[in-house]
């Protein structure tokens, strides 16, 4: 495998930092000053089949989806976390004449622990916005997620306290973290090194990117009709760079309020967000893949692959689980769910985008499944129009079908 493109000082001096608390809190560990294990590693190896309603070319083939490596450190006051993730994409799923690899990071972060119990973090870590830790239940998340607003990461301090029953996260992301520890020899088949990430973000190489991110989140638990419901409100303001002389600088905002709750089996959640990616001028240049976006839109990308994004709306989330009690021979832990979400636009004669996954996951031992049937329409991953699905929309096929069955061994 060739070496890690693009490994900036940022992300070596964090490597860094996690291997030190990992060795140091090792030697403490050995001096009786932290307890045994205080380093854990994970892993994954996932496979999938899948069929797609609008192309005939992905229906019913099994194939690797990825393998993952993470670790955890906590020995009481230093902490660290990291994840990162393996892919390889058939040509059925680059679209091109041959298949696509690539290695990135998920997560990377060293950080310490006060006598309060707050916590600060350093490094890529997840934003704290909305439902965590995910506003989800099936494998392809949200629309949210889509959108860059839901198991969003980015570099910069996060700290989170505990005061009582409230939660309190405050952070502040300096740049998105662009493509940290990424690696692929596909330039050619996905869409630059820069869509080479784990979370979307806006692209720098269609000249905008995030800086200077703040996040706040307050959430609250409430017991309620013999359940447990947390309720909670987050805010995001951020600077667009523009990153080509023919784009003006901008700013970005968005706010959440959400309700997550259990009662007994059942488990509900609801989000609502309002963003907005604010800028004069046009909300991109042309790369690659796409022409200049004008004001109504922006470029966003993850996983390798770039999409329009409406520049400006509203995303609505309803979510219900339920957990099925009982095993059947080796298999337990059966819960099934339906997610549903959406984004209303702003921008006149933008379509708006739906989706709705219904599921069902279980496990046996290290082995999980997830089985999803989702409908959706201007869905760039779940229905037909890749690439403006989330901007403009609409189009005679813009509506379509997926199924999904992944099943992955957990160490």
């Amino acid at each position: 495998m060739n070496k890690l493109k693009h490994a900036r000082p940022l992300a070596c001096a964090i490597a860094g930092a996690c291997l030190a608390l990992s060795t140091g809190g090792a030697s403490a560990a050995d001096a009786g000053q932290a307890g045994a294990g205080a380093l854990k590693f994970d892993g994954a190896i996932r496979m999938w089949v899948e069929a797609l309603s609008w192309n005939d070319q992905r229906k019913g083939t099994l194939e690797f989806d990825t393998a993952r490596l993470g670790f955890k450190y906590d020995d009481g006051r230093f902490l660290a976390a990291g994840r990162e993730r393996y892919y390889h994409y058939t040509s059925r799923q680059t679209g091109a004449s041959k298949g696509a690899d690539m290695l990135f990071n998920e997560y990377l972060w060293a950080g310490y622990r006060f006598a309060d119990k707050g916590e600060l973090h350093v490094g890529q870590d997840r934003m704290p916005f909305g439902i965590l830790p995910y506003a989800s239940n099936n494998f392809f998340e949200s629309i949210a997620w889509y959108a860059g607003y839901e198991d969003t990461y980015a570099m910069g301090l996060h700290y989170l306290r505990k005061i009582g029953d409230l939660n309190i996260d405050a952070a502040f992301f300096p740049s998105d973290g662009r493509h940290l520890l990424s690696w692929t020899r596909s330039v050619g088949e996905l869409d630059g090194l820069d869509s080479v990430r784990y979370s979307n973000h806006l692209m720098k190489s269609y000249g905008r990117e995030e800086k200077n991110t703040f996040v706040a989140r307050l959430a609250h638990p409430l017991a309620l009709a013999g359940g447990k419901v947390e309720i909670g409100a987050s805010a995001l303001a951020g600077r667009l760079a523009a990153t080509s002389p023919a784009l003006s600088d901008g700013n970005r905002r968005a706010g959440a309020v959400h309700v997550a709750g259990t009662f007994g089996n059942l488990g509900v959640q609801l989000e609502t967000v309002k963003y907005a990616n604010d800028f004069t001028g046009n909300g991109s240049v042309a790369g690659s893949w796409y022409g200049a976006c004008d004001n109504d839109c922006v470029l966003i990308g993850a996983f390798g692959f770039t999409n329009r994004l409406a520049a400006r709306g509203h995303i609505d989330i309803a979510n219900v689980t339920y957990k099925i009690p009982g095993s059947i021979g080796p298999l337990s832990q059966f819960m099934v769910y339906n997610d549903w979400s959406r984004i209303r636009k702003s921008a006149a004669g933008y379509a708006d985008s739906y989706q709705n996954v219904t599921g069902v996951t279980f496990s046996a031992g290290g082995w999980v499944a997830m089985i999803d049937v989702s409908n959706a329409t201007n869905q760039p991953y779940l229905s037909p129009g890749f690439g403006n699905a989330l901007g403009a929309g609409g189009g005679a096929k813009s509506s379509g079908h997926r199924f999904n069955a992944n099943i992955g061994y957990y160490f």
